[in-house]
């Protein structure tokens, strides 16, 4: 039975909810050494700016939807958060980040109680809980879709037509996101407390186009992976030229090469299911604006404030310096490390600057 159809759902220890913290930000501990290496040891770049935003702003998100929804244990704070202003929330929202991070600050020398600490973060905000969940919303999927869109760029070899086509259409998708963003938090929220520890703000007086922000950045996700899925088909096509011509075919015929072939094997590299899984998640929050209740809409937001930076700094991570090279480069160097030895003296992102 679901919880929002049952009398009395279950509460959610302290633990629990610790445990879902602590699996939401395991990644970024775990990667952390890598971060250090590949992305603040090189010169300041745009891809150093996106990385920076998705993940750590990501954070904040899914740090302030968890203690919202989950960590708040009393009910008055909760009421205050989730109803929404009426006026315009950007000028307020400005000094609300700022109070954020240097709460967030003090947090990390405080003690070892969240629900507790927490309190004094949420209630210093002077914002609604839907207004500060839906801009830093677009602003994490917007800096991991523009990490996206350095990668694509990348991967046309820095053409004209690709760069001028996806800035555009990315500057075009950003500007309507934040409008939409400033006008679906004028709605009124009413808040619901499913049990002592799981609760939810409801939207009320929504109106048609309220899903309207998930369905934009949908569709250019959906852009992004054609564009990413077409160069890996063009690349497997000159692939199977290079192994029919009589000059490279019998070189080829004995290495890694020639099962670069494989469709399956090219649409599984990191620029092409990257993007692939970011349009799964747009498509899900979408869905869940008309299939789950409306209470279920925070938890969708807070699993993508979870899953976003995961995509977008990992691939970064992933691909290394590859991700500022061709997708050529790509396959190249996953091919030449398949040949390496499986143990090494040293850390693989070592040999990055020799």
């Amino acid at each position: 039975m679901s919880v929002y159809t049952s009398d009395t759902p279950a509460p959610l220890t302290l633990e629990q909810s610790g445990w879902l913290f602590f699996n939401g930000t395991l990644f970024q501990v775990s990667t952390f050494d890598l971060e250090v290496e590949l992305i603040w040891k090189k010169k300041l770049s745009l891809a150093q700016i996106l990385y920076f935003v998705n993940r750590y702003v990501g954070d904040a998100l899914f740090l302030y939807g968890t203690a919202v929804l989950l960590w708040v244990p009393d009910g008055a704070y909760f009421q205050r958060l989730c109803v929404s202003y009426l006026s315009s929330p950007f000028p307020s929202l400005i000094v609300s980040w700022t109070w954020l991070k240097f709460q967030m600050s003090v947090l990390l020398l405080k003690s070892l109680y969240p629900a507790k600490t927490f309190l004094t973060l949420l209630s210093s905000t002077g914002q609604s809980f839907g207004t500060v969940q839906t801009f830093l919303s677009v602003t994490t999927l917007g800096a991991m879709q523009g990490i996206m869109v350095h990668r694509i760029v990348s991967m046309y070899r820095h053409e004209r037509k690709i760069l001028i086509g996806l800035a555009g259409t990315f500057i075009v998708e950003m500007s309507a996101a934040c409008i939409l963003a400033g006008l679906s938090v004028r709605l009124a929220g009413a808040p619901v407390e499913l049990s002592e520890t799981l609760r939810s703000c409801i939207p009320v007086d929504m109106v048609a186009w309220s899903s309207a922000l998930w369905f934009l950045m949908m569709i250019f996700d959906f852009l992004i992976f054609l564009l990413a899925a077409r160069e890996g088909i063009r690349y497997r096509r000159e692939a199977l030229a290079r192994q029919r011509s009589p000059e490279t075919s019998e070189i080829l015929a004995n290495t890694r090469w020639s099962k670069e072939k494989s469709l399956l094997r090219i649409l599984l590299r990191d620029s092409i299911i990257f993007p692939f899984i970011g349009l799964l998640m747009c498509m899900f929050n979408t869905l869940a604006w008309y299939v789950l209740p409306l209470g279920a809409l925070q938890y969708t937001m807070n699993i993508s404030a979870m899953g976003s930076p995961i995509l977008g700094c990992r691939l970064i991570l992933n691909l290394r310096d590859a991700y500022y090279r061709p997708f050529a480069d790509e396959l190249r160097n996953s091919t030449l490390r398949g040949k390496e030895p499986c143990v090494r003296k040293t850390p693989w992102y070592r040999y990055l600057d020799e």
